[in-house]
């Protein structure tokens, strides 16, 4: 009897420590980046920069606008973002730190916009790319993400190499590094979600 009753307690602490291990896989899943975001930007900035190095031989007027897409994709951003905060049961400590880094990045991106309007800064290709590196390279520091800081490091390269590139070619620079930096880390980090879901669907 004592016997049966070791084997017993012994199976039902298996079964407690397998039950602790699966709540934390599924808190790890749900905590885990879907990479929306990274895919979406990565698009964005990619699609615009390679219309534009295009229209310099096409000389089409209303393509010259074609960066304000990245204004109108904001709308998208907020709604992407605010499904996501409303799916995660689970949010880590850096989470709005991390959030913070973002929206200082795109206020900076949008003050440096207007700045080279207005005073026609034509060389700011560089700026725009040390702009990118400065939060994916926090956000793969911070989450311990290699293709984000390799990435990161990619946007760093490309600003020096543009100050030596002549127009329209340097704008390629822009899209390289969105590819880099955000879209293929992006494609990594969907697959690993999607795969995460599956396993604990």
């Amino acid at each position: 009897m004592p016997v049966m009753m070791e084997k017993e307690k012994e199976l039902s602490q298996q079964e407690s420590l397998q039950l602790i291990a699966t709540m934390i896989a599924k808190a790890k899943d749900d905590y885990q980046d879907t990479g929306v975001s990274a895919l979406f930007w990565g698009v964005i900035i990619t699609f615009c920069s390679v219309v534009t190095f295009f229209n310099y031989y096409w000389g089409w007027r209303g393509l010259d606008y074609i960066w304000f897409l990245c204004i109108i994709a904001v709308i998208p951003q907020i709604l992407i973002s605010r499904r996501e905060r409303k799916n995660k049961k689970y949010r880590g400590y850096h989470d709005d730190m991390v959030g913070g880094v973002w929206i200082s990045y795109a206020i900076a991106v949008f003050m440096l916009s207007y700045i080279t309007n207005v005073y026609r800064i034509e060389q700011a290709n560089s700026l725009y790319l040390v702009l990118y590196g400065i939060p994916t390279f926090a956000t793969g520091y911070g989450k311990r993400y290699p293709p984000m800081i390799i990435g990161a490091i990619a946007c760093w390269v490309f600003a020096i190499l543009s100050l030596y590139t002549p127009y329209p070619y340097f704008i390629l620079y822009n899209g390289a590094g969105a590819v880099l930096a955000w879209f293929i880390p992006g494609l990594l980090l969907r697959n690993s979600y999607l795969k995460a879901k599956k396993q604990y669907v």
